[in-house]
This record gives C-alpha cells, structure tokens and sequence, in this order.
C-alpha cells in the first residue's frame, strides 16, 4: 500500500497495490530533520528512472541497470559497468524493449539479469566477457531473482495464469514450478535459507525442505478507532544476514470505514489518517521478532532500497524528509540504536528519489540510482 498526501491536506491518494493508481502529487515537508550531504552525479541517464537495479560485485566491479524512463514510457533494457575507474555503456543483446526488472551476481564472471518486455522475461547472462540470452520465459514477468552459481539461479514471478512460479537452472537447464503464493522480494543467505515477501503480505522461509509461512501478527501493532479502518501494515523490502533477517513495514490506518477506495473527496482532518513506517528484526531462524517506529527518526521509509547491514550490526535504509517519500535521505542506526539522516542531493537535482541503493564492497562508499521529475540518474557518495 502506498498513500501519498497533498501540500495542503485538502485531498488525499490511495494507491492501488498492484501499481494502479492516481498521479503523483506535490510532496510535504516532514517533521524528522535531517543534514544534507553532497552525492556525485556518476551517470545521468532517463534510462535509470523508474526500474534500477544495482549489483556491486567487487570495489571494482559494479552494474547498473535500468530501462523505463519518463512517464513509464517503455525503453529497451541498458546495462553500465564501473571497473574501478569509469562507467561504461555495456550493450545488452537481442533487441528487446522493457527495463531490467531483476539482477544478481556470484561471481565477476557470473552476473545475471532479466529483462521484462510486454508480458515476456528475458534472461541474460555476463560470463566476464560478454552478455547473451541464457533463456527466454514467455508469459512470465519477473518480479525478484537469486544467483548462487552458475549452476543455481531462481527467478521468480508470476506465469501466464496469473499465479506465483519459479523458474530454476541447474545443471540440467531450466524448469519451472509452481507456488502458492506470488513472491515480490528476496533474500538469501544460501541456497537452502531463502526469505520471501509476497504479493499476498506474507514472508515465507525456504529451509532446503520447502516453503513455511513465517507468522509477524504478534510484532506489528494493532490499532483501532471506533467508526475509523483499523491500522493495516504492507511488508516493504527484506534482508537476511547471519545476524537476522529485517523487514520494512508502513502502516496507514485513520481513514473512516467505508472510504478507503480513493473516491473521498472531503478535506481529512489531522486525525483522520495516521501513516507510520517500522523496521521489524527477526533472529537467524525468524522465531522471535522486534518492531522500532521510525517516524520520527528517519521520516517515510522508501518503498524500495533493501535494509544494508554493517558488520558490526549497523543498519542503513532509506528515508526521506518529506510524507510523499519522494525527497530521498539516508538513515542509519548505530549498534547501540542512534539514528542518523542525511539528506540526498547532487547538483543538478532540485530532490532526489532514490529507487536503488547498495554499498561498494571493501569501501564506506554508496551507490543510488533514482529519479527526479523527468531526469534519472546514478549517484555517489565522494
């Protein structure tokens, strides 16, 4: 679920949760503050709007990809690779339209992505020379991906009858399966340990033994005022690590039953709708789980950039100084839990919504790839 408000509070958005929905409107001043800090414009590219997807191999190896550009208008599929120095253009073969939807890599000479074009995935492969079309998936879009080898890539997404599959490489070639349930995000710490998001607002574990449903009941809050929807929470991004598995979540509760089909056109007062954003920390086996508000502490967390862990148990995300969540910052809590935001900026940007972050590994230095009104763009820290 994704709610976006007006400057004004006259008027408010509800957005569908399959992506359907009302135009963007004017963000709003949040109350978190922030300090802003000046990012590097490495690549200014339309290409890098709506879809990107960044796959940091090495200090010295690093993709980015991207592909739908203004106003969802369909673009063909574009590949750039940093090899320390500089950002290269890297064409990508056959021909097709659409916007990497999904990448992933175990090695230099082993990256992967998948291409979604009309109702179609492509799967590409980077053997450390070049690219080529390991598979092509007709009927299927992608939705997320994992590469443990050469030998083991999934893909995920939903097939030609609407329903949840996974197609898989071995090393006997691709095949396809069925699930219950449509995955939207992964992360796995091994081929046996796989931590799933759906589309139904479910997290599913994968143990080597099969798929079990993970319940998280217990640690969202509950919220209900009478005449008035109870407080509803949509499961964001995820990342597993082997100190824990953490979840975004945001909450929208507040609006009167029976409104909450975007057709209310009356001014909502101050008490009629309540967002809140939550980072959830589960243990390795997901068994027991903490909630922390984070409001106040980052403001609106984005809906896209996966939790990065620090080695020592700090954690980076997203936020944002603005309710829209289009004014992109970065936030960071300490080990100890002190929260830090810095606002995103590059010269030539008037904001910045980041749609993809990742840290360079074996440096302090990060990466986002996002948009702002009709210009896309990979950025850095210095």
């Amino acid at each position: 679920m994704r709610i976006r408000l007006p400057k004004t509070g006259a008027a408010v958005a509800l957005l569908a949760l399959a992506g359907c929905g009302t135009p963007a409107v004017e963000s709003a001043q949040w109350r978190t503050g922030t300090g802003v800090a000046r990012w590097r414009v490495e690549v200014a590219d339309a290409s890098l709007r709506v879809d990107p997807q960044i796959v940091a191999v090495g200090p010295k190896d690093v993709w980015a990809f991207g592909g739908r550009g203004p106003d969802d208008k369909v673009w063909r599929p574009t590949a750039r690779h940093w090899n320390g120095h500089d950002w290269t253009k890297v064409a990508l073969p056959g021909g097709r339209i659409g916007a990497v939807k999904a990448a992933g890599a175990s090695a230099a000479s082993d990256v992967w992505a998948v291409a979604l074009g009309g109702s179609d995935s492509t799967v590409l492969h980077w053997n450390g020379e070049r690219w080529t079309i390991d598979r092509r998936l007709p009927g299927f879009t992608v939705t997320a991906m994992d590469v443990f080898s050469p030998q083991d890539v999934r893909v995920y997404g939903t097939g030609s009858r609407a329903a949840g599959a996974a197609w898989t490489r071995s090393a006997d070639g691709w095949s396809e399966t069925g699930l219950p349930f449509r995955i939207a995000r992964t992360s796995a710490r091994s081929a046996r340990d796989i931590w799933a998001l759906t589309f139904e607002n479910k997290l599913y574990h994968q143990d080597g033994a099969g798929w079990r449903p993970v319940p998280l009941d217990d640690v969202l809050p509950s919220e209900k005022r009478t005449g008035h929807q109870d407080t509803r929470y949509r499961l964001g991004t995820i990342t597993a690590t082997a100190a824990g598995v953490w979840i975004t979540a945001e909450g929208a509760g507040g609006v009167p039953a029976g409104e909450t089909d975007g057709t209310r056109t009356e001014p909502l007062g101050p008490n009629d709708l309540r967002l809140s954003s939550l980072l959830l920390h589960g243990d390795t086996d997901g068994r027991r789980w903490t909630s922390e508000s984070l409001m106040e502490k980052t403001g609106r967390l984005s809906p896209f950039g996966a939790p990065i862990i620090d080695a020592d148990g700090g954690v980076w995300l997203i936020g944002s100084t603005d309710v829209n969540a289009y004014e992109s910052a970065l936030a960071h809590r300490t080990a100890k839990g002190t929260w830090t935001s810095t606002k995103i900026r590059a010269s030539g940007f008037s904001y910045f919504e980041a749609r993809a972050i990742a840290r360079i590994p074996g440096t302090p230095r990060f990466l986002a790839a996002g948009m702002t009104d009709e210009k896309g763009a990979l950025l850095s820290t210095p």
